[in-house]
């Protein structure tokens, strides 16, 4: 008997979401062409009450047009314009999961040992997840994942979102896709979940541990401050802070490409049947299942870069205006 996933809608901000037991699919809802949905979408997505309040979800700051505010403005804008790349080496590569790298990013092959350029694509699709798990799902921040290094030698896949549900005091470790098709985004998020279990460890150690590296969140701080003093494993912070449950939540942002036949029931479904789930730890594991469907994933890039460097020329003319 086929299983049926009973699907529900509400509005959201500028979205249709449909919902379920089994996931959530964001489908932006006010487009007429290909042009105006990525357009409108991007818009969305770099609004200045989301750029300016990255990282809140209590006390959000209303934009005023302050010079402080658009320096701020200028300064998280920017982080999605450095021109660094990061090279990261994977490791034990299958012929597919090779090809869909190979459609998804730039591939090196250095001396034998297969090499993966991470360019702002990742840190647009890693922000706008942000976004989702803060202002939709009502989680708490507890470190910016932009304002810290972490080892990303590891591997490409690497815990995304760092964040905290403070009432049932469950961590969520979020990983983040954006892909040009779902299937690949799947694909992807399968093979990060291989290793989760040591990629979460090694963000404990790295930087829920590391009193003078990183200033977490207040409410982190306050549940979990005096059992981090003492743990140097992950297994061991669980024991000690009674930890019952950890969350994971997964988001793919994926071409589509054809705005009239967007499927958030198909797509609810896929993540449903084709992510791979694990306990970790030794404890319940609850996921989060989101798909952003974009319709295209290069021409939202071009059109997500191009709004970028016109935001941040403004805002600089705004501060040095002011000054």
């Amino acid at each position: 008997m086929k299983e049926e996933i009973v699907i529900q809608k509400r509005k959201f901000d500028c979205f249709d979401v449909y919902f379920s037991a089994e996931g959530h699919s964001f489908v932006y809802a006010d487009f007429k062409d290909n042009d105006s949905f990525i357009d409108g979408l991007v818009e969305y997505i770099f609004k200045e009450e989301n750029l300016l309040n990255y990282a809140k979800r209590n006390n959000k700051i209303g934009f005023s047009g302050t010079q402080k505010q658009y320096a701020k403005l200028y300064n998280n804008i920017s982080m999605f314009l450095n021109t660094e790349l990061e090279t990261l080496e994977v490791d034990d590569v299958t012929d597919e999961l090779k090809d869909i790298l190979g459609q998804e990013y730039t591939l090196v092959d250095d001396a034998g040992n297969l090499k993966v350029q991470n360019d702002k694509v990742g840190k647009i699709g890693e922000y706008t997840f942000h976004l989702l798990l803060n202002n939709y799902f009502g989680l708490d921040c507890v470190l910016p994942k932009f304002r810290c290094t972490t080892d990303r030698n590891m591997s490409v896949f690497g815990i995304d979102t760092l964040f905290l549900d403070v009432a049932k005091r469950i961590l969520y470790f979020g990983e983040s896709k954006f892909c040009k098709t779902l299937d690949n985004g799947i694909t992807l998020i399968n093979r990060s979940l291989e290793k989760y279990e040591e990629q979460i460890d090694e963000e404990y150690r790295i930087v829920l541990s590391d009193d003078e590296a990183f200033r977490l969140s207040s409410d982190f701080e306050k549940i979990f401050g005096d059992a981090k003093q003492i743990c140097i494993s992950f297994r061991e912070f669980i024991n000690v802070s009674g930890i019952k449950k950890i969350g994971v939540p997964i988001f793919i942002a994926h071409g589509n490409m054809d705005i009239n036949n967007v499927k958030p029931e198909e797509y609810i479904s896929k993540l449903h049947k084709k992510i791979k789930r694990s306990t970790y730890f030794g404890v319940e594991v609850v996921y989060i299942f989101i798909s952003l469907p974009v319709i295209d994933k290069n021409k939202f890039i071009e059109c997500a870069i191009t709004k970028a460097v016109k935001k941040q020329d403004e805002y600089k003319n705004k501060v040095s205006g002011n000054c």
